[in-house]
């Protein structure tokens, strides 16, 4: 069941003229795909930030192939 305001809302956009219709299902698409480009895009950011934390902690190979240790 929905709710009172969904029936509203519903109501008020079954009374517009297809043109309103059609601008206002344009301009509700375009807002919720930025919505969720915005929120893929901040996920994406704190995986990146998670990630980096990650290779910083670890401890860097020698690139000569040595390592400290083996030297002593």
């Amino acid at each position: 069941m929905e709710t009172p305001r969904y029936e509203e809302v519903r109501e008020a956009f079954a009374r517009l003229r297809l043109e309103e219709k059609a601008r206002f299902l344009i301009e509700a698409t375009a807002a919720t795909l930025a919505d969720g480009i915005e929120a893929a895009g901040a996920l994406l950011a704190r995986g990146l930030e998670r990630c980096l934390d990650v290779c910083q902690q670890k401890p860097r190979p020698d690139p000569s192939g040595t390592s400290a240790t083996a030297e002593s």
